[in-house]
């Protein structure tokens, strides 16, 4: 894989939605998301994502926390991948979904300037197929909390 691929870096989720068959869009994950998408040049990607208020615990005991985090708000899986035109495969090793572990997770993407989108092929959700569509940013450099 050549480093100057344009997907590899670090980029921060600014949206994620699915559309239903019958066109109607969702939010998953709600509308207020943190998460990042890593690809390298060795391979390997990593993607991690939530609700941005995820199990919010003011005092940050981690038995209220335990408590507090809902299942269906988290969302990371890690592994190899491989590019080959618009597509890439995630193939995924370690995911938080079990049924994705072991699974190849195909995506069609689009970079414009620093933005990133990701559409997924059908997921299987209930009765439906919906497609979904993630966008993200580019993020050159760490900037920490102060």
């Amino acid at each position: 894989m050549s480093a100057a691929h344009p997907l590899i870096g670090s980029w921060r989720l600014d949206a994620f939605e699915l559309q239903a068959t019958d066109g109607t869009i969702s939010h998953p994950y709600g509308e207020d998301l943190a998460g990042y998408l890593f690809y390298n040049a060795d391979g390997f990607m990593s993607a991690a994502f939530m609700n941005a208020h995820r199990g919010e615990v003011p005092d940050g005991e981690l038995g209220a926390a335990a408590q507090a985090s809902s299942y269906d708000q988290f969302m990371a899986y890690t592994g190899p991948y491989e590019i080959n035109g618009d597509r890439i495969r995630h193939f995924v090793e370690v995911s938080s979904l079990e049924v994705w572990t072991g699974t190849i997770q195909e995506r069609w993407f689009k970079i414009s300037g620093d933005r990133l989108e990701l559409l997924t092929a059908a997921l299987s959700v209930g009765n439906d197929a919906p497609v979904g569509r993630l966008a993200w940013t580019r993020v050159e450099r760490a900037v920490f909390p102060r």
